[in-house]
C-alpha cells in the first residue's frame, strides 16, 4: 500500500480516536466534526480492506487488525517525526512533534517550571508542536515505551526496558491533615508518633507505601490515584496524607491544612527524566532536555545563593 497524504491525514485521526478511547474525544482533539472523524476512519478502512473498530452501546472496541494497524502507525508517526526534525536541523531550524507527560499538580512547582520552556519553545522553534499529557506514572512509562510519549518526568520507578531513566531532583513531601482533624490544633510537641500511628492514612499506591515510612505501625484505610484525589482525603478532616510542599502551600497559609511533625516526617521524592533508550533526539526533544537542565542548575544555584534570588 502506497501512502498518500490523505491517508496519513486518516491515520492521524484513527490514533485520536484510538487513544481516546472514543470518536468524540477525538473529535474534540482535532476540531473536526463527528462526520468527519467517521469518514477519515471510513476512508481508511476502505484504503486497508478490513474494519479498524467497532461502535455500539457496549462502547468503542478495536478490531484485532485495528490494534494491529494502530500499534504499527508508532513506529511510522515517529520515523516521520524523526525525518521532520532531521530536515528541519539542515535548515538550523527546530522543528517536529514533542509529547512530554508529567504527573498531576507539578504546576504548582517553582522548581520545575515547565511553563517557562513551553514559551521558550514557543519563541525559539514556531514550527515545533507539542502536545502535554497528565497521567499516572505507570501509565507515562507505558506511553513511552510504546512510541506515545517521547520525554516523561516522573517520581521515581523501578529500571524500565528499553528506557533509559535520569535522575533529576528530589521533591519534599510533609505530612498533611486538616482543620477537622483531632491533630490539626495541637502543636507538635503535644503530638508523638504513636498517635500519629493511630490515625487513619491515605495513601497512593505507586508510591510503594513509602509515604509510611517513619510510621510502620500506621494504617493505610484509603488509596488515591493521584495527587489531587489525595488532597480530597486529607481535606476531609478524616486523614492524614503526604503531599508536595508547593502543592499544599496555598492551604496551609489559608489556615486549612497543617504538616504534622513537619521537621522529623518529610521525605524526599525523587523526579526521574524517562525517554527511549538508544534513540536520537529530535531537535526539538533535544531542545527541550537543554532548557530543563538550564532552568535546574538555575534553580541549584539561587537554592545555594539565596542573596541573589
Amino acid at each position: 500500500m502506497l501512502l498518500a497524504q490523505s491517508d496519513l491525514r486518516s491515520l492521524t485521526v484513527f490514533r485520536a480516536v484510538v487513544e481516546h478511547k472514543s470518536f468524540l474525544g477525538a473529535q474534540i482533539t482535532l476540531g473536526l466534526s463527528q462526520s468527519a472523524v467517521s469518514f477519515h476512519i471510513k476512508a481508511l478502512e476502505d484504503r486497508l480492506g478490513f474494519k479498524l473498530c467497532r461502535r455500539g452501546r457496549a462502547g468503542f472496541e478495536l478490531t484485532d487488525r485495528g490494534a494491529i494497524v494502530h500499534e504499527q502507525s508508532k513506529s511510522l508517526f515517529l520515523a516521520l517525526n524523526a525525518f521532520e526534525s532531521d530536515v528541519g536541523s539542515l535548515k538550523n531550524r527546530i522543528t517536529g512533534a514533542l509529547r512530554l507527560g508529567l504527573v498531576d499538580n507539578t504546576i504548582t512547582d517553582a522548581d520545575l517550571p515547565i511553563h517557562r520552556i513551553i514559551a521558550r519553545i514557543s519563541d525559539r522553534a514556531p514550527e515545533a508542536r507539542l502536545e502535554l499529557v497528565i497521567d499516572s506514572p505507570d501509565a507515562l512509562l507505558s506511553e513511552i515505551a510504546n512510541g506515545g510519549l517521547d520525554i516523561a518526568i516522573l517520581p521515581e520507578t523501578e529500571p524500565y526496558q528499553g528506557l533509559k531513566l535520569s535522575r533529576l531532583r528530589d521533591e519534599t513531601h510533609s505530612l498533611y491533615c486538616a482543620k477537622g482533624h483531632p491533630l490539626f490544633a495541637l502543636a507538635d510537641s503535644e503530638i508523638s508518633v504513636e498517635q500519629v500511628e493511630g490515625c487513619d492514612f491515605v495513601v497512593r499506591p505507586y508510591a510503594n507505601m513509602r509515604e509510611l515510612q517513619y510510621f510502620p505501625k500506621a494504617r493505610a484505610r484509603a488509596s488515591a490515584s493521584n495527587m489531587e484525589a489525595q488532597a480530597m482525603f486529607v481535606m476531609s478532616g478524616s486523614y492524614l496524607g503526604y503531599l508536595p510542599d508547593h502543592y499544599a502551600a496555598d492551604w496551609v497559609q489559608k489556615g486549612i491544612f497543617r504538616a504534622v511533625l513537619a521537621k522529623q516526617a518529610r521525605i524526599k521524592s525523587p523526579f526521574i527524566i524517562a525517554t527511549r533508550l538508544g534513540e536520537k533526539p529530535s531537535t526539538v526533544l533535544d531542545f527541550f532536555i537543554r532548557e530543563l537542565a538550564g532552568f535546574a542548575s538555575e534553580t541549584l544555584h539561587l537554592k545555594s545563593n539565596p542573596k541573589k534570588a
